[in-house]
């Protein structure tokens, strides 16, 4: 089971869930996911394309935006703010564990305030 954490009334994280979980995800209302998970970060995790293409299938609409393991960036910030304007919400963010997700948007809400 997917367990993620409202950061934001649009925005919640949470670590990375597997293709499978997208149709749950979508269930739990979330109309898009951003990947903040590098692609080959792990042997063993899926990478965006796969993702993407779940997402789909699942409904939902999807957005790659990787963090480094050093921290969201300016920049980051930046495309993570236009990201909010252009998808649908609420969406969940997801990387390893959900950690760098958080960081972004505490980091974009620190900047809109």
């Amino acid at each position: 089971m997917i367990k993620t954490k409202k950061v934001t009334p649009e925005i919640s994280v949470s670590a990375q869930p597997s293709p499978k979980d997208l149709a749950l995800i979508h269930t739990l209302g979330f109309k898009s996911i951003v990947s903040n998970r590098p692609d080959g970060e792990a042997i063993d995790q899926s990478l965006y394309e796969e993702m993407r293409q779940a997402a789909i299938y699942a409904g939902l609409e999807a957005a790659y935006l990787p963090i480094e393991e050093s921290g969201p960036t300016g920049e980051d910030v930046e495309k993570m703010a236009d990201l909010l304007k252009a998808l649908p919400t609420p969406i969940l963010a997801y990387c390893e564990t959900g950690a760098r997700c958080e960081a972004l948007v505490i980091a974009l809400m620190a900047k809109e305030a």
